[in-house]
């Protein structure tokens, strides 16, 4: 049995790694802030992971997510847990000779290219949430660990904070809500990318002598949706009648920007592994139907 060091335990992706049929080759091991602090130990995550007994690859799936908030007033902490903690887990893999496989985001690029993201285009975060994730991702490059970089966009699971839950809250409270029409992207429901996640990293510890890419990208399949679209698709397929307006992002006014296209392409992802991402819109369906069933 392959034995996963998986932090986040307690995010959506970590949630859905949990569940997941694909997790049957592996053991998984969560660890949480009750476990083990990243942001108040970072220095000694390192010997946190030299320490550990029997691990066989890391999985990170932690972070610091509130993009406002990272952008005023939790700074500090979005640097720790994004880029610190990061390069930590990468020089403790290496020093141990296994994989890290690390999540990632869209918010590492502008937003402004036309059509979907290669994992090998130009980065240029519009956030400071973005530039912390970048970050991570070059400590993790520079350090030069086994594994892999997987960038994700728009997760939404019934669990935790996530646009889907975010708009089915504002309708319980309000006949009619604006969302932004001008931001683009492709969502992907948790199980999903956990599920996608677990079988790429199977076949790279199957293959330990395959070269692998440095950054993948997984997000579901089908077609791009602004907030705006995707928003009256969540109230519609809940069967809630809350009126949604279209706004720009500069009337919106977040304390953070964010990229305008946060599209994914997800070609090397799964021609590389064979997998095959499904269509968001039916996790979308899968999630609300969990909702009604609860």
């Amino acid at each position: 049995m392959t034995h996963i060091l998986v932090f986040g335990k307690n995010g959506q992706l970590a949630t859905a790694l949990a569940k997941s049929p694909a997790n049957t080759e592996f053991k998984l091991n969560f660890i949480g802030s009750s476990e083990f602090n990243l942001i108040k130990h970072v220095s000694v995550i390192y010997d946190y992971i030299m320490n550990y007994n029997q691990i066989d690859a890391v999985i990170n799936a932690s972070a610091f997510t509130n993009v406002d908030k990272a952008e005023r007033h939790g700074a500090e902490h979005a640097w720790i847990l994004n880029a610190l903690a990061p390069e930590q887990m990468a020089k403790a893999c290496k020093a141990r000779n296994i994989p890290l496989f690390h999540v990632s985001t869209d918010s590492v690029f502008k937003g402004t290219k036309t059509g979907a993201y290669r994992p090998d285009d130009p980065v240029d975060p519009v956030n400071f949430y973005g530039a912390t994730k970048l970050e991570g991702e070059q400590y993790i490059q520079r350090v030069g660990c086994a594994g892999s970089i997987f960038r994700t966009s728009w997760v939404f699971s019934n669990t935790g904070h996530n646009f889907v839950n975010a708009m089915l809250a504002l309708a319980e409270k309000h006949n009619q809500i604006k969302v932004v029409n001008d931001q683009i992207g492709l969502p992907i429901y948790a199980p999903d990318l956990a599920q996608a996640l677990l079988q790429a990293a199977y076949k790279m510890l199957t293959n330990p002598t395959r070269k692998f890419d440095p950054v993948y990208h997984i997000v579901g399949g089908g077609t791009p949706i602004c907030r705006y679209k995707f928003a009256k698709l969540i109230l519609r397929t809940a069967g809630l009648n809350t009126q949604v307006t279209p706004i720009s992002s500069t009337e919106f006014a977040a304390p953070a920007p964010r990229p305008a296209n946060a599209v994914l392409d997800t070609r090397s992802f799964t021609s590389t592994f064979g997998i095959i991402l499904p269509d968001w819109q039916s996790g979308l369906k899968t999630m609300l139907a969990n909702i009604g069933q609860e």
